[in-house]
């Protein structure tokens, strides 16, 4: 079960405790199955009996019992480093991020469509349509299905259409330019993608990014992962980390042949990169060293984060995605409440960092 169906059915009459046990059954089926294939498939191997050991015994003392330790076992291997505090992604799902996060409660506020309002006076695409729930507007005005189509092909640079509701993984993200009659999009016409898409979605201009950003790879939006945790003393980031396209993609996501790399307190890069098909690197596709490189107004990306995150106190932990402009100034793309940085695991070690206790100590009550 999905996100969006699993949010849209508990919105729509509370789930008994038989559907909270199957619900949670399934995700922690899946977390593992995706998992153990990786696993397999790599040839990594298991925890140390000893390691093992521990790491059960680490989340049993915060009142957690781990069915397995496979996610320790895949971050170790890719990081190079053991730690007791990794996060694993089925434990996320379903303890962590229900109990802190309200987004059965507040589905619509995940509409990339709101972030608009939501996040008002924040630097963010330019949004040329946006469908909502079936209705078409053009800033912030309602029009015609006839209108929209018109204002798409009216505009001859590269736009983006993607779901405003879940579209992680850059799932149905894509890039177009009118030609003609008809879109560079599978030679769809206008009318044939909104038909495709259906509803609930939003079409942008792509944006113009920073050249430090750009040179990363010049096909792709490079942005910025920020994990951000809210409690009483404020907003605190937890980890940064950059995702870079692969050669000729536009979007930056690591599951679509793209890279991550950990960025430090000071917003230079980490020195290694890493890839889902578990290649490490040490530069970019286009010869740019990663150690050291530096992310343009970083401490005004971190104190925009900061700042946003107060405007959604419902979620309190989010994975924001921040591109940096042409101006060199940071730009929100989108923010997530469900599907967060576990790849962060790998660049920048435990999820929580020195959070982690407070965390899962909150999640239990």
């Amino acid at each position: 079960m999905d996100v969006v169906h699993y949010i849209n059915k508990s919105f729509s009459r509370p789930l008994d405790q038989l559907n909270r046990k199957l619900w949670e059954f399934n995700q922690n089926m899946n977390s593992r199955k995706r998992i153990k294939d990786y696993l397999r498939f790599h040839n990594i191997p298991k925890l140390t009996r000893q390691e093992d050991k521990e790491v059960r015994l680490y989340f049993k003392s915060k009142g957690y019992t781990l069915k397995h330790t496979d996610w320790h076992a895949y971050y170790k291997a890719r990081s190079g480093q053991f730690c007791l505090e990794y996060i694993p992604r089925g434990l996320f799902k379903t303890k962590i991020s229900p109990k802190l996060n309200q987004t059965i409660q507040w589905p619509a506020l995940l509409d990339k469509n709101l972030a608009y309002r939501i996040f008002r006076g924040f630097n963010q695409p330019e949004r040329v349509v946006q469908n909502i729930n079936g209705l078409y507007y053009i800033n912030e005005k309602q029009v015609s299905h006839s209108k929209a189509v018109l204002k798409i092909n009216e505009i001859s640079e590269l736009l983006i259409i993607k779901p405003s509701l879940d579209s992680g993984g850059g799932k149905m993200v894509a890039a177009f330019k009118i030609l003609g009659d008809v879109t560079s999009y599978q030679n769809l016409s206008v009318e044939g993608l909104f038909r495709l898409y259906k509803k609930d979605f939003i079409i942008q201009k792509f944006v113009d990014q920073s050249e430090a950003m750009r040179n990363l790879n010049p096909s792709s939006l490079n942005t910025l992962r920020v994990v951000s945790y809210l409690n009483n003393d404020g907003v605190h980031v937890l980890s940064v980390n950059a995702k870079i396209g692969g050669k000729n993609n536009f979007t930056d996501n690591y599951s679509t042949g793209g890279f991550i790399c950990g960025i430090d307190q000071n917003g230079n890069f980490k020195s290694k990169g890493y890839a889902k098909n578990g290649a490490i690197l040490e530069e970019t596709l286009t010869g740019i060293k990663l150690a050291g490189y530096v992310i343009p107004n970083y401490k005004a990306m971190i104190n925009m984060v900061k700042s946003m995150h107060l405007r959604v106190p419902y979620f309190r932990l989010i994975s924001w995605d921040i591109g940096i402009n042409s101006l060199d100034k940071p730009m929100l793309i989108e923010y997530n409440t469900y599907n967060q940085g576990f790849e962060q695991q790998i660049c920048n070690g435990p999820l929580f960092g020195t959070f982690t206790d407070e965390i899962l100590a909150e999640a239990r009550q």
